[in-house]
């Protein structure tokens, strides 16, 4: 097992700038490297991270390029106990070690672009998580305790294999931005309409021919994206979504608009393309002669 040099993450710390790390690494013992009392740890595959200097200085920040990381993460991990964010984009991650739900302070959590194809269910004990990025990954199923999240603001799951999600997902009562876009989704828990504070729902690129009636109970949702599924209509309820921005209903199989859609006053665009469908009512055109943008 190679370790970084102290050395290195020392000038990476005052420096901030470019270091040549290609392929030093596979693995990362995290007490090896004291670590301990740090508050936040960046380690990316490729690209310079200029703007970690945006962050207040108590930040303790590791910048690594083209790391290609090949990791295990060992179950030291949890010796980070300050930490607040952790930055594994863009590796080659296949598992997480269950004692990453130790991270007590830990408030975002970034694990997009590797290959995981299982989270453990210990995430769920990150009660202070905000901010969780999952996407581009394997992941086939998501663990219940996920809902134990209750702080979490910003859940990004898309571009995996999920065919479902779990109902406790409901239980994310500041979630403010879900996205899901590009799964496997044959269907939705109807606890998702539990998510009051949900501004922006991303529900592209899945296998729905449905999605629950509360859903139309998001009355702060701004973004709603439903294209490329399976939906055959939608009901008058989507007219209850009075804070609506943009509607994407585009590539479906919709042979009819409700007139309800009329009601989004604050509706700036309208995705109806590459549908079935043989009229537009009224009261949506009329949005357009109000300055909303309807694409058919």
């Amino acid at each position: 097992m190679e370790f970084i040099p102290i050395e290195i993450l020392e000038s990476i710390i005052y420096l901030l700038d470019y270091v040549d790390l290609n392929n030093l690494i596979q693995s990362i013992h995290f007490g090896s490297i004291g670590l301990i009392n740090w508050s936040m740890l960046h380690l990316y595959r490729f690209g310079t991270y200029k703007s970690n200097l945006n962050y207040p200085d108590y930040y303790k920040i590791i910048s690594v390029e083209d790391v290609k990381l090949k990791l295990k993460l060992n179950q030291s991990i949890d010796e980070l106990i300050q930490l607040q964010v952790l930055d594994l984009n863009n590796n080659q991650l296949s598992s997480l070690p269950d004692s990453i739900g130790n991270l007590a302070q830990l408030q975002e959590l970034y694990l997009s672009k590797n290959k995981l194809t299982s989270i453990p269910g210990e995430v769920g004990n990150l009660t202070q998580l905000q901010r969780l990025y999952l996407f581009d990954n394997k992941l086939t199923l998501i663990p219940d305790e996920v809902g134990n999240l209750t702080q979490l603001q910003k859940l990004n799951l898309s571009d995996n294999y999920l065919t479902s999600i779990p109902s406790e997902v409901g239980n994310l009562a500041q979630l403010q931005t879900l996205n899901l876009y590009n799964n496997k989704l044959t269907s939705i828990p109807g606890e998702v309409g539990n998510l009051t504070q949900l501004q922006i729902l991303f529900l592209s690129n899945n296998q729905l021919t449905s999605i629950p009636d509360s859903i139309y109970n998001l009355t702060q949702l701004q973004i709603l994206s439903l294209s490329n599924n399976k939906l055959t209509s939608i009901p008058g309820q989507v007219g209850n979504l009075i804070q609506l921005r943009i509607l994407y209903l585009s590539d479906n199989q919709l042979t009819s608009i409700p007139a309800e859609v009329g009601n989004l006053t604050q509706l700036q665009a309208l995705y109806l393309n590459n549908n079935k469908l043989t009229s537009i009512p009224k009261s949506i055109l009329n949005l357009k002669s109000s300055g909303t943008q309807i694409i058919l």
